[in-house]
């Protein structure tokens, strides 16, 4: 048997990524409309969604990012629903309003709802 190699000769590590100065975290109390979003892959979180959307009244972009696993789950569901054009935006705007919750086990957690 061979010695085994260092994995970074077979794959090329992951890029660091660069926080963007002008995408926020989440939080509860948000209230605006998602125009598309994507998914990055991360070392710490596994997984973090960039949330693209645009101020109901005022129509202000806005930019957002959140590890949270159930808004992570609902845009996977967003977009099997909504769909995708050509150029990644969703082919259906969606209101939201970004509402916070306690799970089972006593911890804090967000959720997206049907803005009213």
């Amino acid at each position: 048997m061979t010695n085994p190699v260092m994995l970074r000769k077979l794959v090329k590590p992951r890029e660091k990524i660069e926080e963007e100065k002008d995408r926020y975290p989440l939080a509860a109390g948000i209230r605006f409309v998602i125009s598309d979003f994507s998914y990055v892959a991360s070392q710490n979180y596994g997984e973090f969604a960039k949330i693209n959307g645009y101020d109901l009244i005022t129509k202000q972009q806005l930019k957002y990012r959140t590890t949270a696993k159930s808004i992570i789950e609902q845009l996977h569901q967003i977009e099997l629903a909504a769909g995708r054009d050509d150029n990644g935006k969703l082919k259906q705007e969606v209101k939201v309003f970004v509402n916070s919750f306690k799970s089972k086990n006593g911890r804090n957690g967000l959720v997206l709802e049907d803005a009213a």
